[in-house]
């Protein structure tokens, strides 16, 4: 799995937790979280495909 899909992966987490949670600050906390993540699955692409393809 590609880091950038864990990353979606843990983003995703996080949302469904704040989604769930029961009191505010959880759920500001969670969905917080769930942004820094997506943050740094957007920020992995962008520094892959800026990156020369590498040969084998």
């Amino acid at each position: 799995m590609s880091q950038a899909k864990t990353l979606q992966d843990k983003a995703e987490m996080f949302e469904r937790r704040a989604e769930s949670a029961t009191d505010p600050i959880s759920r500001q906390h969670y969905k917080e979280m769930a942004a820094h993540y997506r943050r740094l699955a957007t920020e992995h692409l962008e520094i892959n495909q800026s990156e020369p393809a590498r040969q084998a």
